[in-house]
């Protein structure tokens, strides 16, 4: 059923309406490369630094644009909404003559100032970004608000957003295929470097209480147990069902210092750490993957199982990071 202006549309708008009433999604390719930029865009909207969201919702579109491999639209981000009797503007998108097409969002409110909701935000830009898919993807010649093309809006935000759910339990991991796993790790840096991006000093050293970690203490357990696996590992291969040691975390961050750290110096030792592992996990022969050593607590590991382990580690570090800069325990 259209809409009810489509009767106030002359012909030739009526079929243009008709066309894009037909389409209801726009499927994305590469969604390994545009996910992260959305972690991204949501840590730099969190940190209500407009340069910096201004920098990652260009680089998310313009990824976007290069997926579906249209022309580039230029997005300028603008600090509180125009106001007006009618109601506030959230965003604009243009196509003048000769130039290149243009996004314009606003990331505050317009009465209280208050930086909009990330979800509210990505959902503006992908609905201007629906207008320029209309022209450049689809070629209509006008680009209506159908019914058509709000849920091509719903299609591109559902596929770019992981929605998240309960936290996986290890044995929901261990379920998943190998490759999965090592997708989670091949993520990690990206996803910490998405959540600390823009954050001030003193929100990156904040304990939510005296027990819990701060955000750039998890940072710094990461990089610290990263080698610890990469020990395990190495153990593992050089001798048969090796001990092996557990490690006191909360002991490493008050001797080591942690909140002494620098995130990004400790991210970056991370990020190196990671790419080892993972370089040294691929060249790993099947007859490899069965060799195990038998841990303190959990009983004997095989190297896959450590994998499941690192996996899960992750994930719940990675949240329980997000929850700290929130000021959460």
């Amino acid at each position: 059923m259209p809409f009810a202006y489509y009767a106030r549309l002359s012909r030739s708008k009526q079929a243009i309406y008709r066309k894009s009433d037909s389409i209801t999604e726009v499927r994305l390719a590469r969604l390994r490369d545009l996910q992260p930029l959305v972690r991204e865009l949501s840590a730099a909207l969190a940190s209500e630094n407009r340069a910096l969201t201004q920098a990652a919702s260009d680089r998310l579109i313009r990824a976007l644009t290069d997926a579906l491999e249209i022309p580039p639209v230029r997005v300028e981000v603008l600090a509180a909404r125009p106001h007006a009797r009618w109601g506030e503007l959230h965003g604009l998108y243009t196509a003048d003559r000769g130039q290149m097409p243009n996004i314009q969002l606003w990331m505050r409110t317009a009465k209280q100032r208050r930086v909009v909701a990330f979800r509210t935000y990505l959902r503006t830009l992908l609905h201007e970004v629906g207008h320029h898919i209309d022209y450049m993807l689809l070629r209509l010649r006008d680009s209506l608000h159908t019914e058509g093309f709000y849920k091509r809006e719903s299609s591109l935000f559902h596929q770019l957003v992981y929605e998240e759910t309960t936290m996986p339990t290890m044995e929901e991991y261990a379920k998943q295929p190998l490759e999965q796993r090592l997708s989670r790790l091949e993520r990690t840096a990206d996803d910490l470097a998405a959540a600390t991006r823009g954050r001030s000093e003193p929100i990156l050293s904040r304990r939510p209480d005296p027990k819990n970690w701060a955000a750039k203490e998890v940072v710094c357990h990461l990089r610290d147990t990263e080698e610890s696996f990469m020990a395990r590992f190495e153990q593992i291969l050089a001798m048969d069902e090796p001990r092996l040691l557990g490690i006191d975390p909360d002991r490493w961050a008050e001797e080591r210092q942690y909140l002494r750290n620098d995130a990004g110096d400790a991210l970056a030792a991370f990020r190196k750490r990671r790419a080892e592992t993972l370089a040294f996990l691929k060249k790993l022969t099947p007859e490899q993957w069965p060799r195990g050593g038998v841990h303190a607590t959990r009983g004997r590991l095989m190297v896959g199982d450590f994998v499941t382990l690192m996996a899960w580690h992750d994930d719940n570090h990675l949240d329980q990071l997000k929850r700290a800069l929130e000021g959460k325990a």
